[in-house]
């Protein structure tokens, strides 16, 4: 051993002890970020109902499929990350334990069990040794946090990367062919394609000696995990890898990371049912000639102020109640920032000219809510009507909209409907049906 290592070993010694020190002592901390993970974990819900929110209200319905694949894919990734923090830290609560208990007893033998020796030696066939399962429960804690952290930054960049690809693509398209736009697209799906491929290819025993196999895979690899991870990729593949190479040793963690999975797909699942996400698929299949996400045939409480107090987006039109007693019902039909489509087929754009700006801002606004008029039909008891209408800002959902006043002196008492329509050319776009029993008019009207 030359000079220079005998120099450097007392240094290497005091760094693998001050490692193996912090390896023993981690558990606090991972116990403490764990409770606080949880926690936090639970409020991306949220964040996946804005994200939800935002896509339809600026996406065109035809790319609703789009904003669906991302937000359900982070609903799954919180999900799977819930499964992880909680299970971790009951794990690790569970580790402390048996510390605590091989503290104070023996492990489990025939030299000390009050049971008898024949039942004794049968149950120790069974039971793994105490020291043992300390140490395999603190790998699968230990691991957790590596998976968590792999599972947020890979969903968290490609969120944001296909998220501003499609915002971009929409802002662009009205100034570059759509071919052009769509380039990346291709690019991506091809070179995920050979990914694939080449996985499939270099991970065959013949071909572990292919130069060129094995040096397409190693590029593809290295390409697919920067376009997924961005600037983090080198990272998220040294996770990954370390991984990939340690299953075949550590088979507990597949099963581990496959019930992360189950757990991830049962609470997404429940989770989804709570959000505006099946909006997203129902709506693209109408633009397709499908089905409406509101069925004609029920009564929903998103229909009535009364009674949607909790919703922070509207996806169809409100009035105040399920129950009308008076001359004018008053209904909000949101308008949708992916309309622009609808109103420059219905209105044309709008044309500045030379004058003050009040004036302009005035002219625009009364061009707005006229296109907004042209649009927009409603239909009260079978019967097409001019509503009165105005721009307005909700004032709970913070959506833009027209607030329209219904005269009901022609009404019947009992039950009707309004029916409210955005018309594109010759076809509604949208409809929604919304039922009401009317008790005639008020005693002050």
């Amino acid at each position: 051993m030359s000079e220079q290592e005998l120099s450097n070993e007392p240094e290497n010694l005091a760094q693998d002890d001050w490692i193996h020190r912090l390896k023993k002592e981690s558990w606090e901390a991972e116990l403490l970020i764990s409770a606080i993970a949880i926690f936090g974990t639970f409020q991306l819900f949220g964040l996946i109902d804005w994200a939800t929110n935002r896509f339809i209200d600026y996406l065109h319905p035809s790319q609703y499929l789009l904003g669906y694949m991302i937000v359900f894919l982070g609903l799954l990734a919180i999900s799977i990350l819930v499964s992880m923090f909680v299970i971790h830290f009951a794990l690790r609560a569970y580790w402390i334990g048996l510390i605590g208990l091989s503290s104070v007893f023996p492990d489990f033998s025939t030299a000390n069990s009050v049971y008898s020796e024949i039942y004794t030696k049968r149950l120790l066939l069974i039971l793994p040794k105490l020291q043992k399962s300390q140490q395999k429960i603190d790998e699968l804690c230990s691991v957790i946090f590596s998976a968590a952290f792999l599972l947020l930054l890979v969903y968290s960049i490609s969120a944001v990367i296909f998220s501003a690809y499609i915002f971009s693509y929409n802002f662009l398209i009205e100034f570059l062919p759509k071919w052009l736009l769509l380039i990346p697209v291709w690019i991506f799906v091809s070179i995920i394609s050979m990914h694939g491929l080449f996985s499939i290819l270099g991970n065959m025993s013949k071909f572990n000696e292919h130069e060129k196999i094995q040096r397409g895979l190693f590029y593809t690899v290295h390409v697919s995990y920067i376009l997924i991870s961005g600037p983090m990729y080198k990272y998220v593949l040294q996770i990954s890898t370390i991984f990939s190479a340690n299953f075949k040793k550590k088979k507990g963690l597949v099963f581990l990371l496959a019930l992360f999975v189950i757990i991830g797909v049962g609470v997404a699942t429940y989770k989804m049912i709570h959000t505006n996400i099946p909006y997203l698929t129902a709506k693209s299949d109408f633009y397709n000639d499908g089905y409406e996400y509101f069925d004609e045939s029920h009564i929903y409480p998103d229909y009535y102020q009364t009674q949607n107090q909790n919703r922070t987006f509207l996806l169809s039109p409100e009035i105040d109640s399920d129950v009308v007693k008076g001359g004018v019902i008053k209904i909000f039909i949101p308008i949708f920032k992916h309309e622009a489509g609808l109103q420059k087929k219905a209105c044309g754009v709008f044309e500045e000219n030379d004058e003050a700006e009040g004036k302009a801002r005035a002219r625009e606004n009364a061009f707005e809510l006229n296109c907004y008029k042209q649009y927009h039909q409603v239909i009260l008891s079978g019967k097409s009507v001019e509503a009165s209408f105005m721009q307005y800002r909700h004032p709970r959902t913070k959506q833009d909209g027209i607030l329209g006043y219904i005269d009901t002196q022609a009404l019947d008492l009992g039950h009707q409907s309004i029916v409210v329509k955005k018309i594109k050319g010759n076809k509604a776009v949208s409809k929604w049906r919304i039922p009401f029993y009317f008790l005639g008019q008020s005693s002050k009207s």
